[in-house]
């Protein structure tokens, strides 16, 4: 026999299931996605890259390469930085790349 419970259980089953899974989504995925997306954002703005004109072609892309690789991007910075204060120092550069491009 054909009764209420036998097809109303089931669309509150399927209700009930969606119903969480979307509390799920705008209480827990949606923010965690937002809050990366603003890290990312906050990062590419603060970021300028290095643009040093004396360099080779080839030691610029290398650099940008391993910014784009590298786990530790602001150590890489870093390193960089402190092999170009006192002028541009080509080795240094390349052991900063060599050290932190993942």
């Amino acid at each position: 026999m054909l009764g209420a419970g036998t097809v109303i259980n089931p669309i509150i089953k399927i209700v009930t299931t969606v119903a969480i899974l979307a509390a799920v989504y705008f209480f827990i995925v949606k923010p965690t996605l937002d809050t990366t997306n603003d890290a990312f954002d906050s990062f590419n703005d603060s970021f300028q890259g290095f643009d040093l004109e004396s360099l080779p072609g080839d030691l610029q892309s290398e650099i940008d390469d391993a910014l784009d690789t590298s786990g530790s991007t602001g150590r890489l910075e870093n390193c960089i930085e402190r092999a170009t204060n006192n002028g541009v120092n080509e080795d240094a550069i390349q052991r900063c790349v060599d050290r932190f491009a993942a």
